[in-house]
């Protein structure tokens, strides 16, 4: 089962005082197969924690654990040609932390989130 995994944990938007969510942007990966999976996998983390309240597209995310300090959610059918990953304020404990049009990497806390592709 070949696999390729995309980092997401740059580029964010991070909330200010004008908004209310971490905002990732991302476009669907090219060559994507109908027999393939994707799967937003987060390393070196214990539990959920922000991603607990995590959307893509508006809808919540169902997160699995797989293994020690990691988390897996399938998003094969969540996945359009343009998404929008939201973890709400409240969901990291963290007020404004930036500026408005400035991109910046999640906090170390949340682990290292990928978009994989799983071919069959």
């Amino acid at each position: 089962m070949p696999r390729h995994a995309i980092h997401l944990g740059t580029a964010w938007e991070p909330p200010t005082a004008a908004t209310s969510a971490w905002a990732r942007r991302f476009g669907r990966p090219a060559g994507v197969g109908v027999a393939d999976r994707l799967l937003l996998v987060c390393e070196g983390v214990d539990a959920p924690g922000p991603w607990r309240s995590a959307t893509l597209n508006d809808r919540p995310l169902e997160w699995l654990e797989r293994g020690p300090r990691g988390l897996e959610c399938d998003v094969t059918r969540l996945v359009m040609v343009r998404n929008l990953l939201l973890v709400p304020v409240h969901a990291d404990g963290v007020a404004d932390c930036g500026r408005p049009g400035v991109r910046i990497s999640t906090p170390e806390a949340w682990g290292r989130l990928s978009l994989v592709i799983v071919s069959d």
